[in-house]
């Protein structure tokens, strides 16, 4: 049965008792109405108030019957209600899924394995993804693949087997300066980004008449903001240039400049040693 059908005779019902309540009550009030219109004019007219007539116990007799008669029908309407409300509550208990059931549809669904082959397509997406990054990092924009001599970070295509780095001493508060400035200038590049960097400040103090480190910053316009904390890794590539010598490439840099951000003639006429991302190093004539 439809659900209009079935809400269509729930309320049959329902008027259907509540006619018989009705029904009840206008039958039988015009005759206890009457019979107390009867019943006023009779005691009026009677001398004694204590004595009652036939008429009132029969009246009384049908008051009694018009309570029962309502009590009746309101329990039968009350039982109605009560049904109607039950198979209401069965119907969306039944038709629509439950709250839980739904989270334990979603649940299932979230933590279904996955398959081996879309573990191992993923593994090989990670590890491409990895290998691109690793050489993006480390490729040179001018299309050096040059492998890196002994003791170099970064293979170039025109090294210069005379170079080798040198320990330069620094205060506390000079090493503080550099690392922060070579965090401001390279601390996106990573190791040897930062490692470049830090050669290219080394190399000018040893090849220039500059009296500390700080003295070859503020000198050679270098532009990097010493606000940024340096990392653990800017201040292992500061001992590494520094206080062991090392070097990123096998060759003298003096200076470089961001290519994404300028263009510089000055720079271009000198000697081309190697790009790492944006930044193009050089040394000078």
């Amino acid at each position: 049965m439809s659900k209009v059908m079935k809400k269509s005779t729930r309320f049959f019902t329902l008027s259907l008792c509540i006619a018989l309540l009705f029904t009840n009550a206008l039958f039988l009030a015009p005759v206890v109405g009457a019979a107390s219109d009867t019943n006023k004019t009779e005691t009026e007219d009677k001398i004694t108030d204590h004595i009652s007539s036939a008429e009132d116990a029969e009246l009384i007799q049908r008051a009694i019957a018009i309570d029962a008669a309502k009590k009746e029908a309101q329990v039968a309407v009350d039982e109605q209600l009560a049904i109607i409300a039950q198979e209401e509550e069965t119907e969306e208990a039944t038709e629509a899924p439950t709250e839980a059931e739904e989270a334990s549809d979603e649940e299932t669904t979230a933590t279904e394995p996955e398959t081996d082959d879309e573990q191992d397509s993923d593994d090989e997406s990670a590890e491409s993804s990895s290998t691109t990054d690793e050489n993006d990092e480390d490729s040179d924009p001018d299309g050096s693949s040059a492998t890196p001599a002994a003791g170099f970070l970064m293979g170039i295509d025109n090294p210069d087997a005379s170079y080798s780095g040198c320990v330069v001493s620094m205060t506390d508060e000079e090493r503080e300066y550099c690392e922060r400035m070579v965090m401001g200038e390279a601390g996106y590049t990573g190791y040897t980004g930062m490692a470049l960097v830090a050669q290219c400040i080394r190399d000018t103090y040893v090849a220039g008449n500059y009296s500390s480190v700080a003295d070859v910053i503020r000198s050679n316009g270098y532009y990097g903001s010493t606000s940024i904390t340096p990392t653990e890794t800017c201040k292992e590539v500061v001992r590494y240039i520094f206080d062991q010598g090392g070097s990123a490439v096998q060759h003298r840099i003096q200076v470089f400049y961001a290519s994404d951000i300028c263009t510089s003639e000055w720079h271009e006429s000198q000697i081309y040693v190697c790009s790492y991302g944006y930044q193009r190093f050089f040394d000078c004539y």
